[in-house]
C-alpha cells in the first residue's frame, strides 16, 4: 500500500463524531506514565475536569517512587525533577503541592484542583455487583465532601438492556485543552489484587505495587492515548451527554446540567486523498452506545467503534496487530461455558474479517490475558473459530497469538505469573490505530458504554507498535522506553508551531546528518545515544514481519525456560488455548489458564 493512498474515507465511521486533524498526540503505555501525565494535567486544570470511569479509588496513588520524590530537598536529583514538571507547565503553586503531598491520591489531587475553583465531575457506573475495592456509593460518598461533584450512572439498569451492560468509558477532559482516552482506571480492584499502576518493566515484584497487607498485585498492561485539538470538544459532548442523561432521567437538581456545546460538523468521512508528503495526523472519537441506554443517542444506539474496526480490517493489506482483554465470538451472559452463549453476529463478522484478510495473505497478531477476570473460554472458542476458518494462515505462521508473563528467581526457585492484557488496541499496515475501553467482544461492540478513538498517520502507527513490541520483548530498560515516549510527545507537540514535517526536511535534518532509518517526525527530538537507540529499535521492529518473527522466537525460548525452571526473557509466552494443551505439553485450566498454576520451580 502506498502511504499517499491511505487517507481514504474508507477508513473512517460514517456517523456521530467526526474526522478531525490533531495537532498532539501522545500514546502512554501503563500505568505509571498515564496517571503521571493525568496527575499533572489535573494540577494544572483552571476550569474543568470531566471523568468518565467504570470504577475509581480514591485512595489510590497516581505518582509513585522517583516521580513523586527523587531525593532530599536541594539535591540534583530533586531539581532534575521539579525542573522537569515546570518544563510540563506547572506552576509554582502546584510544584509545592507536588513538593508537600507525600501519597498523590486521586482524592487529594482532585480536591486540590477543587481548592482552585475548577469544576471536577466525575461520571461512574453504578453497577449491579460490587467487583471494586471501593463500592461506587462508597466512591461518591468520599468524593461529595471534597467538592467533587460525583453522578453514579445507572441508565443501563433498564428491562430493555443487557443484563450485564456497563458504563465502561475511560476519559478524562482537563480545561477543553486535553483529553484522555483509553483503557486505564484509576483504580485498584479486588481486594489489591488489579493495581492499574504499573510500570513498563511489568516486575513480578516491586516495592511501588506492595498493597498495605504486603500482597503483590498482577503486573498489568493497558494503553492510553492523551491529545489535544478539535477532538477534545467530542470527547467532552459524550461528557455532557451522559451526564445531563442522568440528571433529567431521575429529575435532578436542574443546576446540574451542563450547557450543550455547539453541534460538531457532520461526521464527513468523504476526505480527499493526501498528497504531496501531507502527515498531519488524522482523528475520530469513537464510540459504543447500547440501544436504549440514553435519549440522545438513536433508538439502535451508537456502534461506531465496531464500524471503524469493520473498516479497517476491510483495507488491511499486509499486517493487523491487536492487543486486547477478549476475543469473544458468543455473547457471555455470566457462566464461564460458551456453549451456553449464542453467537453474536457482530462479532462473527469481526472475525470473518479477519479470516478474510488471512485468505488475502495478511499477516495477524494477537496479544491476550492467559488468566482473564471472566471468559477464557469464550476468548478460546473465538480463536478455535479464527483458527478454522483460516487453515492456511495457520500452517504458515501468519496467524499467532501470544500472552505475557513474568518471573522471579527467589533463592533455588523461580517463580512465574502472567500479566494482564487489559489494553485495547489494534493496529493496522502500520497506519491505522485504535486505542480505548472496547474490548473485542459484543460488550465492547454492543453492550457497554465504551469510547475509543481511531488515528491515521503511518509514522506514528509504526512507532506504537514498535514501542509495544519492544516493551514485549524486553529488548530496551524501561527508563529508556519511557523517554523515547517522552520525546515523541515533545515532537507531537511541536506540530503547533509549524508544518514540522517541512522544517525538519528543508533546514533541520541537513544539519542534523541523521542515520539512515531515523524517523523525520521524532528525530529532532532524540538525538545522541536515545536517537542511536531508536534508530536501533527502527532497525530491529519497523518490518513487522520481522518483529512477528522475534515475538515467535522469544515465546518458544521463554515456553523451553519455564520447562526448565530458568527465569524468563523479556514476556512472550504462547497463549495455550485448552483443548491444545497437549501440543505444548503444558497443564492449562479451562478458566485460569496456566501460568498462575505453576508450582514454585
Amino acid at each position: 500500500m502506498r502511504k499517499q493512498e491511505i487517507f481514504t474515507e474508507r477508513w473512517w465511521a460514517e456517523t456521530d463524531m467526526p474526522v478531525r486533524t490533531v495537532s498532539h498526540a501522545a500514546f502512554l503505555i501503563d500505568g505509571r506514565l498515564t496517571m503521571l501525565e493525568m496527575c499533572i494535567r489535573f494540577l494544572s486544570a483552571r476550569q474543568k475536569i470531566y471523568i468518565t470511569a467504570w470504577g475509581l479509588t480514591p485512595e489510590m496513588c497516581l505518582v509513585r517512587g522517583k516521580h513523586n520524590r527523587a531525593g532530599p530537598d536541594g539535591s540534583p536529583e530533586q531539581e532534575e525533577l521539579l525542573a522537569w514538571l515546570r518544563m510540563k507547565e506547572l506552576a509554582e503553586a502546584d510544584l509545592l503541592f507536588w513538593q508537600d503531598c507525600d501519597e498523590m491520591t486521586v482524592a487529594r489531587v482532585l480536591s486540590y484542583a477543587v481548592a482552585k475553583g475548577v469544576d471536577v465531575r466525575v461520571l461512574l457506573w453504578n453497577t449491579y455487583t460490587l467487583p471494586f475495592q471501593a463500592n461506587p456509593k462508597q466512591v461518591r460518598d468520599t468524593l461529595e465532601p471534597l467538592g467533587i461533584r460525583c453522578l453514579l450512572d445507572d441508565s443501563h439498569m433498564g428491562l430493555l438492556n443487557h443484563p450485564l451492560e456497563a458504563h465502561h468509558q475511560k476519559t478524562a477532559v482537563v480545561d477543553g485543552r486535553y483529553a484522555f482516552v483509553g483503557g486505564i482506571d484509576m483504580m485498584i480492584q479486588n481486594g489489591g489484587d488489579y493495581d492499574r499502576w504499573d510500570t513498563k518493566g511489568h516486575p513480578f515484584h516491586s516495592l511501588l505495587r506492595v498493597d498495605k497487607d504486603g500482597n503483590m498485585p498482577h503486573s498489568w498492561h493497558d494503553v492510553h492515548c492523551m491529545f489535544e485539538g478539535p477532538a477534545i470538544a467530542d470527547v467532552e459532548r459524550n461528557f455532557r451527554q451522559r451526564w445531563n442523561g442522568l440528571v433529567n432521567l431521575h429529575e435532578m437538581d436542574p443546576l446540574l446540567i451542563l450547557p450543550d456545546l455547539d453541534p460538531p460538523p457532520t461526521a464527513n468521512t468523504a476526505l480527499p486523498i493526501r498528497r504531496g508528503g501531507d502527515s498531519t495526523p488524522l482523528i475520530q472519537v469513537t464510540r459504543t452506545i447500547p440501544r436504549g441506554t440514553y435519549r440522545f443517542a438513536s433508538q439502535e444506539g451508537i456502534a461506531t467503534v465496531l464500524e471503524t474496526y469493520e473498516k479497517a480490517f476491510s483495507q488491511a493489506q499486509r499486517f493487523i496487530y491487536i492487543e486486547n482483554q477478549y476475543l469473544w465470538r458468543r455473547t457471555f451472559l455470566g457462566i464461564e461455558n460458551p456453549v451456553l452463549g449464542l453467537p453474536h453476529s457482530d462479532m462473527e463478522h469481526v472475525l470473518q474479517l479477519l479470516s478474510d484478510a488471512l485468505a488475502r495473505g495478511v499477516m495477524v497478531l494477537l496479544l491476550l490475558p492467559d488468566n482473564p477476570n471472566v471468559g477464557r473460554e469464550f476468548t478460546d472458542e473465538g480463536l478455535k473459530y479464527l483458527w478454522e476458518q483460516a487453515p492456511q494462515a495457520v500452517e504458515q505462521g501468519r496467524l499467532q497469538a501470544y500472552t505475557l508473563g513474568s518471573s522471579l528467581r527467589q533463592g533455588e526457585h523461580v517463580l512465574y505469573r502472567s500479566i494482564y492484557v487489559h489494553s485495547k488496541v489494534a493496529i493496522v499496515d502500520d497506519a491505522w490505530i485504535t486505542l480505548g475501553s472496547a474490548n473485542l467482544n459484543n460488550r465492547g461492540m454492543r453492550d457497554d458504554t465504551e469510547m475509543n478513538v481511531a488515528l491515521m498517520q503511518p509514522e506514528i502507527a509504526q512507532a506504537l507498535r514498535i514501542l509495544l513490541m519492544t516493551e514485549h520483548l524486553g529488548v530496551c530498560d524501561e527508563d529508556s522506553l519511557f523517554q523515547i515516549i517522552e520525546a515523541m510527545a515533545r515532537a507531537q507537540h511541536s506540530r503547533e508551531a509549524g508544518n514540522l514535517k517541512h522544517f525538519l526536511r528543508t533546514w533541520l535534518l541537513p544539519r542534523l546528518r541523521l542515520k539512515p532509518g531515523a524517523s523525520s517526525l521524532y528525530a529532532a527530538h532524540m538525538t545522541g545515544e536515545l536517537g542511536d537507540l531508536w534508530v536501533r529499535l527502527q532497525s530491529l521492529l519497523g518490518d513487522p514481519l520481522n518483529g512477528m518473527m522475534l515475538f515467535a522466537k522469544q515465546a518458544k525460548e521463554n515456553l523451553l525456560a519455564i520447562k526448565s525452571s530458568q527465569p524468563l526473557t523479556g514476556h512472550l509466552l504462547p497463549y495455550i488455548p485448552y483443548e491444545r494443551s497437549a501440543d505444548y505439553g503444558i497443564n492449562v485450566h479451562v478458566v485460569n489458564g496456566w501460568l498462575d498454576l505453576l508450582p514454585d520451580a
